[in-house]
């Protein structure tokens, strides 16, 4: 029930705000807009994100050195009913406005990236996703009262991801009165990837219509659901980064790297810089944006490599592996094809105006780490003899 409160307390106050211009933190506004130049040459807007960016990465460290338990567990178990109120409304609203999808079986209008492998790395959450492996890793596993209730999580988690995924196809998907409409916004991958988040938020808030939920409303309450999940995954995020940055310092006996405040400094501090120091072409704080196109690839290597990880744990116990080993090996071919491609038609000086020096450097460190794995995997795949106890199995 509290939480449940909590979670109504949330809604109202983000509806409310949304309709009382005095209740909104306006910082644009509130520095002079684009006219006024506040400090180190950043006018209002820019320094807007600047002040938001350092609000999030203090956050960042507060929630990543706390204990799971006095912050994460209970803020995640909110954000569960969040998810099951926002899969609730969608279905609902889905059922009873009947709405007509308008999206075309295939769009042949996108034509400047294959689609092969390019849909591999595209799709994340909704079929794999390498950083829900660290997550279980990091996070989950460590929750858990017995190891029984993995299934439960890992399986719950996933048909969730599964359910969320086809709502928000779903939602895009009807969100546009014609077909030409659609192809119009989805004329290419460039295109859509400008405005997706905004076309989601929009066809949720149609689909809430449904069930007699006001358009504005449900915009606010699948906005407050995308940036209530956007945070979690920061702190997780930042919190994983600091976990691997002592695992590091530990490996390789650099031991101010294994104290808690040294390595979530170093961790936050290197987002933030990403975040700051690259020119994006949308203004000062865009260095995400710059370094969003190695997501969908790094995430699934991530991914491939995780079932790689668990494809040699099952052979040294001598059990079944297939399961495992053949997914694994399709996704970590399509994905280092996708990567590769990238690599050398997009962002090598080969791609001619299109050279990006920063995603080509990063890029091809992470191929090169990913093909080392993999060699040290198929290595590891030939022996024969079990290194791990049956009774020492996790």
């Amino acid at each position: 029930m509290p939480s449940l409160a909590a979670l109504a307390t949330m809604y109202i106050a983000a509806v409310v705000a949304s309709q009382v211009p005095a209740l909104q933190i306006d910082l644009p506004r509130y520095f002079g807009g684009e006219e006024n130049i506040v400090a180190f040459g950043l006018n209002g807007v820019a320094f807007s994100f600047f002040v938001w960016i350092i609000i999030l990465m203090v956050y960042c460290y507060i929630a990543s050195t706390l204990p799971v338990w006095k912050l994460l567990q209970p803020r995640d178990y909110i954000n569960s009913h969040q998810l099951v109120v926002g899969l609730a409304i969608l279905y609902l609203g889905m059922l009873f406005s009947n709405r007509a999808m308008t999206a075309p079986a295939m769009n042949s209008a996108a034509t400047d990236v294959p689609w092969i492998p390019i849909l591999f790395i595209t799709i994340a959450c909704g079929a794999i996703s390498g950083f829900h492996g660290l997550v279980a890793s990091g996070t989950t596993s460590k929750q858990l009262d017995k190891e029984p209730q993995a299934r439960m999580v890992g399986y719950g988690g996933a048909v969730g991801e599964g359910m969320l995924a086809m709502a928000s196809i779903i939602a895009v998907g009807t969100l546009f009165a014609t077909q030409g409409d659609f192809l119009n916004a989805y004329s290419s991958f460039g295109a859509a990837n400008g405005g997706g988040l905004g076309n989601f938020v929009q066809g949720a808030g149609q689909l809430a219509t449904g069930i007699f939920i006001p358009q504005n409303v449900a915009n606010t309450i699948v906005a407050v659901i995308v940036v209530s999940f956007a945070a979690t995954t920061l702190d997780t995020s930042v919190r994983l980064m600091r976990y691997i940055i002592s695992e590091l310092g530990k490996e390789y006996k650099v031991l101010a790297l294994t104290k808690t405040h040294v390595a979530t400094a170093l961790a936050v501090g290197t987002s933030a810089a990403l975040v700051l120091l690259p020119e994006g072409d949308r203004g000062f704080g865009s260095g995400g944006y710059v370094l969003w196109p190695l997501f969908g690839t790094s995430n699934q290597l991530l991914a491939a490599i995780t079932l790689l990880l668990i494809t040699i744990w099952l052979k040294r116990q001598g059990r079944n592996f297939l399961p495992t080993l053949i997914p694994m090996v399709f996704l970590l071919a399509m994905t280092l094809f996708a990567m590769g491609r990238q690599l050398i038609l997009d962002w090598s000086p080969f791609a001619g105006a299109n050279t990006n020096m920063l995603l080509f450097v990063l890029g091809s460190i992470i191929f090169v780490f990913a093909l080392w794995i993999l060699l040290e995997a198929v290595a590891a795949l030939r022996g024969n003899k079990p290194d791990i106890p049956k009774d020492k199995a996790m």
